[in-house]
């Protein structure tokens, strides 16, 4: 969490609002520890939270929720996962029948490294967060997403800036195939990308799953 939260919060928010945010009754937030600014504005009068730090959840174990829920929300925390296909899977098995799950997935120099990175591997060198071997494996992507104005925004962003060593001929659906270990591409009832900080460009890919 950080200086993009006023950002993104909103964007979630009205992916949500716009599948009936109201009819949701029970919610999983995973990868957050407690309540913030975003969830204290999700409906569901069940609200379980599942983090590392609260020693319930780690995305890459064998986990288990509490039960089976109207919408599960993973925010910021997908791209950790090394098996994101059967990430997404355990996800729907913990869905309620015709309800939703909120993924999101990045790309850019999250983690601030010296050397940019539109993926999590460039150079020889791996993204991680919070410690040397926690690394960043996965990102949804599908051939849609080249023409996506945002993306297109993104992609500019880091063309153009000569310090980040990327060429006008490269092709940003090339660059994230070599980048990013593990792709991941699923069923989605809504997308919705935010291009932030031409500086230091970053791409939230938000994505809304329904388990029909």
């Amino acid at each position: 969490m950080g200086k993009s939260d006023k950002l993104v919060f909103p964007e979630y928010l009205n992916v949500l609002n716009e599948c009936n945010n109201d009819s949701i009754k029970s919610v999983a937030f995973l990868g957050f520890p407690k309540e913030n600014d975003f969830t204290l504005h999700v409906n569901g009068k069940i609200r379980h939270f599942y983090d590392l730090s609260l020693k319930n959840w780690d995305i890459n174990s064998n986990w288990k929720l509490k039960q089976n829920y109207d919408l599960i929300v993973c925010t910021r925390c997908a791209y950790f996962s090394s098996d994101p296909a059967t990430f997404i899977q355990r996800c729907k098995n913990h869905l309620n029948d015709d309800s939703l799950a909120l993924i999101d997935w990045g790309l850019g120099d999250h983690w601030r490294f010296d050397k940019y990175k539109v993926g999590w591997i460039r150079y020889g060198e791996r993204e991680y967060a919070y410690h040397p071997k926690n690394y960043l494996y996965s990102c949804f992507w599908n051939k849609e997403l080249a023409n996506d104005p945002n993306v297109k925004n993104f992609w500019d962003a880091v063309r153009n800036n000569s310090r980040f060593g990327y060429h006008q001929s490269d092709d940003i659906s090339s660059v994230v195939k070599l980048e990013v270990p593990t792709l991941i591409n699923y069923p989605i009832q809504k997308i919705k990308t935010k291009f932030l900080w031409p500086d230091n460009p970053q791409l939230y890919i938000i994505t809304l799953l329904r388990k029909n």
